[in-house]
């Protein structure tokens, strides 16, 4: 028998639940969570980039959203203005949900999706709340672990950041910074070799786009002159957002909070699972070399050891986001222990 998707919800429909507030988050749940005391003192801040599909977008912030932590949104610039409108909705609902205050109009490979982070960086600085902790998600992750097992997991960390690093050349796609590019009548054009060098003699690495970093590294990234020189060396290279936090987090001569002074390569990156072709398993689709996840991941998706999972569409097998949001749910209120023991036996973390 073959199962129909339900009808999804459309960013109208999240204008016109948004209009009153007490309704929207009794009726999605939002303050059915329990929230340990643990949890209220161990705050998480997290920015959110998205283009497309509100009703995704909203589904990660709810299973991530607890009072306490802090979530700044972003929408592309050029993102339809209903979407826009949507998602000023819900956040309007929450007094610890914001939109950013500079919208960057993303490109693919750009500077510009950098900015977006650093613009949520900046404007999350600014407020009172002492949150631990900075997560950046696109919307299109989902959570493999509660809010109090990420909890318990960033106290273990005790200040480290969890970034990814790549130093092996080829794996760096070495043409990507070797060269200056710059984007001219929606294409890249390669414009020369590079003659600048990273400050200090430091070396370029790649990495994720994505991380987990403490308190003290996103005020060093915001703050730092030499975090500003290093994001002045990245604007001429394509995809910076996959170099800068790693650059970063991978140099000791830069001195960055929370950062790793071993071989990246030699340690484990927790922040986020992704499957990628060749490489891994994947039971959905593979597009652009990443993993759609499908139902058939599910299985090994719940044992894994990294707190976010990428990617799923909601239009693709729905029934794989459907069952791990319940799991997570259902997680949450289990009240089952949850052992750190893994975590704190990994080479990044700051013994306390």
């Amino acid at each position: 028998m073959r199962v129909s998707p339900p009808s999804r919800l459309q960013n109208g429909d999240f204008i016109n639940a948004t209009q009153d507030c007490v309704h929207f988050r009794k009726s999605f749940r939002y303050d059915n969570y329990p929230v340990t005391n643990e949890e209220r003192e161990f705050p998480i801040a997290y920015s959110i980039i998205t283009y497309q599909d509100v009703d995704q977008t909203e589904r990660l912030l709810r299973a991530i959203y607890r009072p306490q932590n802090l979530y700044c949104i972003h929408a592309d610039a050029s993102s339809p203005d209903s979407l826009h409108r949507a998602l000023a909705g819900i956040a309007d609902c929450f007094g610890n949900v914001f939109i950013v205050s500079k919208k960057e109009d993303i490109i693919y490979n750009h500077m510009s999706r950098l900015k977006a982070d650093l613009n949520c960086m900046s404007d999350i600085l600014s407020m009172p709340q002492k949150w631990k902790y900075f997560i950046n998600l696109p919307h299109q992750q989902f959570p493999l672990k509660t809010n109090l097992e990420m909890v318990k997991i960033l106290k273990t960390y005790n200040g480290a950041n969890d970034i990814e690093g790549i130093i092996t050349h080829g794996r760096m796609m070495p043409s990507r910074f070797e060269f200056s590019h710059k984007y001219v009548n929606g294409s890249w054009k390669r414009i020369g070799k590079r003659t600048s060098k990273l400050p200090l003699n430091a070396t370029i690495v790649k990495g994720s786009a994505y991380g987990v970093f403490s308190r003290e590294f996103v005020q060093y990234t915001i703050t730092d002159k030499r975090a500003k020189d290093v994001l002045k060396f990245m604007e001429d290279v394509k995809s910076p957002d996959e170099y800068y936090w790693a650059t970063l987090n991978h140099n000791e001569v830069l001195k960055a909070p929370g950062r790793y002074s071993g071989n990246p390569e030699k340690k484990p990156w927790l922040a986020v699972y992704a499957s990628w072709g060749g490489r891994d398993r994947c039971h959905g689709k593979y597009v652009r070399g990443v993993c759609i996840f499908g139902v058939g991941d599910l299985n090994e998706l719940v044992s894994k050891k990294e707190l976010f999972a990428n990617k799923f569409y909601p239009d693709f097998q729905y029934l794989a986001l459907d069952c791990l949001e319940e799991y997570i749910y259902n997680k949450t209120f289990s009240h089952l222990p949850f052992e750190t023991f893994y975590y704190k036996q990994l080479p990044f973390i700051r013994k306390q």
